[in-house]
This record gives C-alpha cells, structure tokens and sequence, in this order.
C-alpha cells in the first residue's frame, strides 16, 4: 500500500468554524451573535463561554444538610405518627437541598465577552435572569480558587450583613478566564 499524497501547499480544506482558533474567525464588525440579539451591540464579540462544574458545594449545603439530620434524629427517637413525619420531613429537605444545588449548577452559564460579563440562570419560581456587568477599566478582579476548579471574582454586592462575591464560580479554565477579562479590562484604559 502506498502511502498518501501530500496536499499541495493552499490545497488544504479550511477548518470547520468550531476548531479555528478565535482570531481566524472572519468578523463582521456590525454583526451580533446568533442568539444575543437585544442582548449585545453590533460590533461586541464573544471571547469565552462555559459553566459551572456539576459538583456539589457541600459547604453551602451544609446548614440544609444538618436541620434535616436533626428532623431525621427526632422522628426515629420519637415513636408512631410523628417520628414518621419528621423522619419524611428531614428526608425531603435533604432531597430538596440537593435539588436545588443541582439545579443551580446546571442552570447557570457564564459569557463573556469584549464590551460585559453575562451570568444566566434558570430560577425554578423566577424562570431564566441574565445579569450582565459592563467592563470597566477600575473592574475588581480577583482569582480564587484550587487546582480543580477556580473562579473569577468581578463585582460584590451586600446580602444580609455579609457580601456576596459575584463571578464566574466553580468553572475549570479560571486562571485562563481571568487572563482574558484582565486583558479586555486593560484594553479601556
């Protein structure tokens, strides 16, 4: 058997959209993004999308997790009708926190492009929320996180009497991430 023909040189079958890197993609500076329109201005490009890694945030849980262990207790010392109840009571909290863990994580993308941040949710009551944060050249950023999985921090808001870090949380290529927002943050100053 002989081995293949080499393609003469500027022969060779362009790559598909979805394996060229993003600069070789041809821009059309008045263009929106399919699915982004009202959304984004002509001429705002999308430099990185993902989501959240599905696991699960057991430090969050945990406060759901040990009131149900406590319903869970008091029904199996509790005898008859209402140690039954409790016992299916701590049962479902339990299910339902990790429900909604779960719908948080799989429900939540992230996009970022060269003019804002975007954070999409599907709320079970609300439906879906898109929170868009403009780049700004004073923007906070802050790189946070382990060897797994790490986040970008952009914006903070106060919730009760602490404050709430907002960002993309729990995503793999955070330090990459960060990269790219810092380097369209430097580009407005």
């Amino acid at each position: 058997m002989r081995p293949p023909r080499p393609t003469p040189r500027g022969a060779e079958l362009p790559l598909p959209p979805a394996e060229r890197a993003l600069t070789e993609i041809p821009h059309d500076p008045t263009a929106i993004p399919a699915g982004w329109e009202g959304v984004m201005v002509p001429g705002e490009r999308i430099l990185w999308q993902g989501r959240p890694l599905r696991r699960i945030g057991w430090k969050r849980l945990a406060p759901a997790l040990l009131a149900a262990l406590v319903l869970a207790v008091a029904g199996i010392v509790l005898t008859g009708l209402t140690g039954g109840v409790l016992i299916f009571a701590g049962l479902g909290l339990a299910a339902a926190a990790l429900w909604a863990e779960r719908l948080q994580r799989t429900g939540t993308a992230f996009t970022l492009s060269t003019r804002a941040a975007y954070i999409a949710r599907r709320h079970p009551l609300k439906g879906r929320q898109l929170d868009t944060y403009p780049i700004t050249a004073d923007m906070p950023l802050r790189l946070v996180g382990g060897d797994k999985a790490g986040g970008v921090i952009f914006a903070s808001r106060p919730r009760g009497t602490k404050t709430e870090e907002i960002g993309f949380q729990g995503i793999l290529d955070a330090p990459e991430v960060f990269a790219i927002l810092r380097n369209a943050r430097e580009a407005l100053r």
